[in-house]
């Protein structure tokens, strides 16, 4: 399995209304990339670090469905006429995990 992280950070002139819309259309990609899986997006509650302002976390069952998202037209129109054009900053990171295996009880 592959998680993909993303944090951001909107610019600072960016409306209320505006931020509201990208995030829902953000909020639909489950229904548009099925191979995504156990998408979660929300409002950075950090009392540590306030440096982004939300993030979203999607897994993807191999490296090449991810890719298959990074790479599709409607992914590409998205971050280069919604998403860039409104962000101050962004963090994506993307990793293999493995499952856990269960632990032995002492």
């Amino acid at each position: 399995m592959i998680k993909h992280i993303v944090l951001f950070r909107f610019r600072a002139d960016v409306p209320a209304a505006t931020v509201e819309e990208l995030l829902a259309e953000l909020d639909t990609f489950p229904a548009r990339y099925p191979a995504m899986r156990n998408w979660a997006l929300g409002g950075n509650i950090s009392t540590r670090d306030t440096t982004m302002t939300h993030g979203f976390t999607v897994e993807f069952d191999t490296e090449a469905d991810l890719h298959d998202y990074l790479t599709s037209g409607s992914h590409e129109e998205f971050v280069r006429e919604r998403w860039r054009p409104v962000m101050d900053k962004w963090v994506i990171v993307s990793f293999p995990v493995t499952a856990r295996q269960e632990e032995e009880p002492a």
